[in-house]
């Protein structure tokens, strides 16, 4: 039986357009290398089930909202990174860094905070276990970091993911009243931004440094 060139013409085109509207959606990809969830803070963890860490996702939430990025917007997730130990000295805080937020059995009750220049933040908590500290995470809440060339895809955006956090040097921290949380005094990091395979106009993985310093108390 013949088939109508104009009914398998039009079918044709639907096929088309099913087909490169499919290939030209945007993969939103898991950018958070092991936290599970859009955010680590959060009152349903065990991490934070006492007072301080009530007050902890709190200010976390408020910060974000008050602090909007100055170029693009703010990652639909935070990455978090773990180590054990970490605390050196007062106000120093080093460590080998692997993805993650803070062990079972442990309560975050002290934060530190740090912001970029582009409004990127830094939220840096310590792990306890009654009075042992147990560990140190960093979270990270980055902004997209437009490309340079025009047209081509963002440096940091939801579909590249963060991985291999370091800190070159110490992460300075200091204990103040004046904003309600303690301060990351300078944090110097490195992240590399994975290449998104779905977009083969995505520049290679590339590594990203961060100044982190103390945000303005209002």
């Amino acid at each position: 039986m013949k088939v109508n060139f104009k009914h398998s013409l039009n079918l044709c085109l639907v096929v088309s357009a099913l087909i490169l509207t499919s290939c030209g959606k945007k993969e939103n990809k898991v950018n958070s290398n092991g936290a599970a969830s859009a955010s680590p803070f959060n009152t349903s963890s065990s991490s934070f089930s006492t007072n301080d860490g009530s007050v902890i996702v709190n200010q976390v939430n408020t910060l974000k909202t008050s602090m909007p990025c100055m170029n693009g917007y703010r990652l639909n997730k935070d990455v978090s990174f773990y180590t054990q130990g970490g605390i050196v000295g007062a106000n120093r805080i080093r460590g080998n860094w692997v993805p993650g937020f803070s062990p079972n059995g442990g309560a975050v009750n002290k934060m530190w905070v740090g912001v970029s220049a582009f409004r990127d933040l830094m939220f840096v908590t310590q792990v306890m276990n009654g009075s042992t500290v147990m560990g140190v995470n960093v979270t990270l809440s980055f902004c997209e970091m437009k490309n340079a060339s025009s047209g081509f895809p963002s440096v940091i955006s939801n579909e590249r993911e963060l991985t291999n956090f370091s800190t070159p040097g110490d992460i300075i921290v200091e204990a103040t009243a004046r904003c309600g949380h303690n301060l990351v005094s300078l944090a110097k990091t490195l992240i590399v931004s994975q290449r998104d395979l779905s977009n083969a106009y995505t520049v290679q993985a590339t590594a990203i440094p961060t100044t982190f310093a103390p945000p303005g108390c209002k």
